[in-house]
C-alpha cells in the first residue's frame, strides 16, 4: 500500500513538473491605475446664479428674467447640460 502512494505521489511530481518545464504559465504584469479626472461641466453664465437642487428635480438655475432651468444629467468634458425643465416667467393671460 505505502509503495502504491509512492509512486503515485512520485508520477504526480513528474506530471507537474513536466508541466511548469513545457508548458509555463504567462507572468502577470501589475497594470498601472487608472487616473480618473475630476468632471467639470460648464454652466452658461447666462443661466444665471444656482438657486439649489434636490435628487428628484436635479439642481436649478434661474437667470435675471426669473425663467428657473432645471438640470439633471451632467455631461463631462465642457460640453452644455441638457434642460431637463425650463420654467419661463411671462405675461398672464
Amino acid at each position: 500500500m505505502k509503495n502504491r502512494i509512492v509512486k503515485l505521489l512520485l508520477v504526480v511530481l513528474v506530471l507537474v513538473g513536466a508541466k511548469l518545464l513545457f508548458f509555463p504559465t504567462k507572468r502577470a504584469k501589475a497594470a498601472p491605475q487608472e487616473v480618473f479626472g475630476a468632471c467639470v461641466a460648464n454652466i452658461p453664465q447666462e443661466w444665471g446664479e444656482y438657486v439649489g437642487g434636490s435628487e428628484q428635480s436635479g439642481i436649478a438655475f434661474r437667470d435675471k428674467q426669473g425663467t428657473l432651468r432645471f438640470i439633471t444629467n451632467f455631461p463631462c468634458n465642457g460640453t452644455i447640460p441638457l434642460v431637463a425643465l425650463e420654467v419661463r416667467r411671462g405675461p398672464t393671460k
